[in-house]
């Protein structure tokens, strides 16, 4: 029989061991658990430690700058104005130039204007191979003097597709055309030069009914020989004369191109306005790139740098300075001359065919200013010459 008393000791002395070693194990954990945790702090300190050398470092960095910009922060109101004043001389350097256009390019790009004029048109370019090239001449006995040899030079060449017309008044400035438009009066003659030769096809037409007769690729203008050389006389009309024929017109597009007319003979009795015969054709340069700059025409027929060209040469020279009365072209050569450059500059780029391959003979056969193989050349290179570089007079002439 079992002793309930011993039973019951047996059970406590179990249960003791039991928490004994309970207390035991939670004990070992605990104290494994703190052994961890002292080394988590320990690698926190070292990486603590690294960064207050940085952080030193950073501060001795700071401490040595503080240190001088006392030094420099020390100057009297003297110095302060002197420094304000140089700061553009320091700007001066390409290093300092750059950093400013860097820093306050954006501003630069919302402030600039444009000074330089580029026209107030925007001319089309010259029509590359077309079916058909109709070109208009809006000026006066000036303009015909150019157009009189074209004939002769299509034949030669073999160019049956262009017709020039010219808007004829004898004296005519870019004033009176624009009154002319205004007023609608019937003053003009219309000529028409082509492969076929030149004749006069009407008589008493004003300039509206010219305007819209033909759709024109090429409109060209031109100034009274007089007022050539005055700037002041060219303008509000040419503008006013194309804001007329833009609305006139029957072309989809025009090329404006403009003649240079030619210095008169020095023996002329209005010569005098200008001083001299080199005067006047400086004056009608200047004049004619002050045109160019404003209105945007950029085509220029150079009639007046080639003729000064010729004048150059000793053998093309007679008594009139290739002129017949000291101030229209001289009849054959001096016509020729103008057809060659009206070529170059107009008709060459648009149907691609070369003057050198022109071999007309004009004139009157044994006269000293008829043009054959003796001067066909030199004439030629005289407008190649101006066309190349319209407002200087070239040293190549003669080669």
């Amino acid at each position: 029989m079992i002793n309930p008393e011993k039973l019951l000791k047996s059970v406590l002395l179990k249960f003791v061991l039991i928490l004994t070693v309970c207390s035991f194990g939670y004990a070992e954990g605990l104290a494994q658990t703190n052994k961890q945790s002292q080394n988590k702090k320990v690698v926190v300190k070292k990486v603590i430690v690294k960064k207050p050398a940085t952080t030193q470092a950073q501060k001795a960095t700071t401490a040595k700058t503080a240190a001088t910009k006392p030094a420099a922060q020390k100057t009297t109101p003297a110095t302060l104005k002197d420094t304000t004043t140089a700061k553009p001389k320091a700007a001066e350097s390409p290093t300092a130039t750059a950093a400013a256009t860097e820093t306050t390019a954006p501003q630069q790009q919302q402030t600039i204007v444009p000074t330089a004029t580029c026209g107030y048109l925007s001319n089309p370019p010259l029509p590359y191979m077309p079916v058909k090239l109709d070109v208009l001449f809006i000026g006066n006995s000036f303009s015909i003097d150019t157009s009189t040899a074209l004939p002769e030079i299509f034949n030669s060449v073999g160019i049956p597709n262009v017709n020039v017309y010219v808007l004829y008044k004898g004296g005519c400035s870019m004033k009176q055309h624009y009154e002319y438009y205004k007023s609608g009066e019937p003053v003009y003659e219309l000529w028409q030069y082509n492969i076929y030769g030149g004749k006069r096809i009407e008589t008493a037409i004003n300039i509206r009914d010219v305007m819209r007769r033909e759709p024109y690729d090429v409109v060209v203008f031109q100034q009274y020989s007089l007022e050539s050389g005055d700037y002041t006389t060219y303008e509000p009309y040419l503008s006013k004369i194309i804001q007329a024929y833009n609305i006139t017109k029957l072309s989809p597009r025009t090329t404006f191109a403009f003649n240079q007319t030619w210095a008169y003979s020095s023996k002329h009795k209005n010569i005098s306005k200008y001083g001299s015969q080199l005067n006047m054709y400086k004056k009608i340069c200047d004049s004619v790139k002050k045109m160019k700059a404003i209105s945007g025409i950029d085509v220029i027929i150079p009639c007046g740098t080639a003729v000064q060209n010729a004048r150059n040469v000793t053998s093309l020279v007679h008594d009139n300075e290739l002129t017949r009365d000291n101030f229209h072209i001289d009849l054959y050569m001096g016509r020729y001359l103008l057809a060659c450059t009206f070529f170059e500059a107009i008709i060459a780029p648009c149907m691609g065919r070369n003057i050198r391959n022109d071999i007309t003979i004009y004139g009157k056969q044994g006269t000293p200013n008829m043009v054959g193989s003796a001067n066909r050349h030199i004439l030629q290179n005289c407008a190649r010459l101006a066309v190349a570089n319209n407002f200087e007079v070239s040293e190549f002439v003669n080669q």
